[in-house]
């Protein structure tokens, strides 16, 4: 059985690339995917479920910290159920791919695979900005990859695109670097980049970027190395760490089938979270009941997106952010429902 982890911060399109996958899964084999939300209320389940692949849900936490038990757990009885060739894991966003592996080395897991195989999908926009405030996560997360896929590139210069793709090569010189749009790949690459590699590795070094990869050019000649302190990953998210105070916090509701939605009143709502008028939203999305159909609004990076949703028994919204503003959130839904 080959595993698969599909990660990368909130909303750099993990959930997308693992919907490309299942459109073209790989010929012969029974795959599974095990989806960990930081959220209550899980919604990329949802959203995979609809292409008729066996999805197993996690929320309501980190694989990679208060749900370690869970997550072990459940691996052992995705293998024992299903017994499928091969788990595709997309953990929640705030996980880190050094912690998760070493999860995946635990006695009780390391006979079930043979190989481990760790995609890093990351935001292209969002890539200088992290590396300025999140420098060791950033460094971890590209230096525990086998492949990069280095998403929503059509949101910056090609010229930049180019040099984003030589600093992750200077951080992990053994990474395939992918530039992409929507998490689009050709369908000839994605065997290659589910691959089997060579056998397990020990659990990613995280420390310094060794000599001769320390001077990735990001931008006005900044370099990829520092000095870093190592910083635990219990998302407290201190200042130091991840350039936010406090904690995360989660927002999440389901609503009934009979419950609809007056859709311009929610794009207000979103449009007000994008503005950080209910708090410091990262991520939010929703799967709304409409009059007449379903509706999917998403904020990441910075922008709103809005398409036809699938249609599904009941709504359901995630809000991840600081300093949410729950009675105001709950509040404004309330008033659009019709």
């Amino acid at each position: 059985m080959i595993v698969d982890v599909v990660y990368g911060f909130l909303g750099a399109g993990k959930t997308t690339f693992v919907r490309r996958l299942l459109d073209r899964p790989p010929k012969g084999e029974k795959l599974v995917v095990l989806v960990n939300e930081f959220g209550e209320v899980g919604l990329d389940g949802l959203l995979l479920a609809e292409q008729g692949a066996d999805i197993v849900e996690m929320p309501s936490g980190c694989i990679c910290c208060t749900m370690s038990t869970d997550f072990r757990r459940r691996f052992m009885e995705i293998h024992e159920e299903f017994s499928p060739d091969r788990i595709v894991v997309e953990p929640t966003g705030v996980a880190t791919i050094s912690q998760i592996q070493s999860l995946l080395e635990r006695e009780d897991l390391r006979p079930l695979y043979s190989h481990v195989y760790r995609i890093h999908v990351q935001d292209a926009s969002e890539f200088l900005h992290f590396m300025k405030s999140h420098r060791h996560f950033m460094i971890n997360q590209v230096r525990g990859s086998n492949v990069v896929v280095l998403n929503k590139t059509d949101l910056v210069e090609p010229n930049l695109v180019r040099m984003l793709v030589d600093s992750i090569k200077e951080i992990n010189p053994d990474a395939r670097v992918f530039p992409t749009t929507f998490a689009l790949l050709d369908e000839e690459l994605m065997p290659e980049i589910l691959g089997a590699p060579s056998p397990i590795v020990s659990a990613v070094d995280t420390s310094e970027v060794p000599h001769g990869h320390e001077h990735a050019p990001l931008e006005h000649g900044e370099s990829v190395s520092g000095h870093d302190h190592d910083h635990n990953h219990d998302h407290n998210h201190e200042e130091e760490d991840w350039g936010f105070a406090g904690r995360y916090a989660s927002f999440g509701r389901r609503y009934s089938e009979g419950q609809v939605f007056e859709p311009e009143c929610l794009i207000g709502l979103f449009e007000k979270l994008i503005r950080k008028d209910l708090g410091m939203v990262v991520r939010a999305k929703g799967v709304f009941r409409v009059p007449g159909e379903c509706l999917k609004l998403e904020i990441a990076s910075g922008q709103l997106r809005r398409e036809e949703g699938p249609r599904t028994p009941e709504s359901v919204v995630s809000i991840i952010g600081q300093f949410l503003n729950t009675e105001a959130l709950e509040a404004h839904l309330r008033k659009c429902l019709v």
